[in-house]
């Protein structure tokens, strides 16, 4: 007899039981920073990645009379950064801005960021 829709309705196969144990997330307080990806909190550091064209983002900005170096594309600790560039040279005058990551320093000073850069940084590109 070739079984029908109706024959086969009325078995009813048991479903296999899970043997794997679902995850479970772990409570928070076992978790500390450190766990974390991210394992840069709270060290002060700070990154800057190159241009698509693999320069550092370090420009001549001139307005009117007024000429400035500005740095950009820094992420992290801005004012960690601004403390690095016065301990290379204590002279520069430096405004940051938290909120973009932009550095300006007096003067025309590109090619002295650019070479503290490549001797100092890793690029990430």
């Amino acid at each position: 007899m070739r079984p029908s829709f109706v024959s086969l309705k009325s078995v009813r196969v048991p479903l296999p039981t899970p043997t794997i144990k679902p995850f479970e997330i772990p409570p928070l307080s076992s978790i500390s920073y450190k766990n974390l990806p991210n394992t840069g909190f709270g060290i002060h550091n700070y990154s800057i990645t190159k241009t698509k064209f693999k320069h550092w983002p370090v420009y001549l900005k001139i307005q009117n009379t007024k000429i400035s170096t500005e740095v950009k594309r820094i992420q992290g600790d801005v004012v960690q950064f601004k403390n690095d560039l016065l301990a290379l040279n204590p002279n520069l005058e430096i405004t940051v801005n938290q909120n973009i990551g932009y550095v300006n320093i007096k003067g025309d000073v590109v090619n002295e960021i650019k070479k503290y850069f490549d001797e100092n940084i890793e690029s990430s590109i």
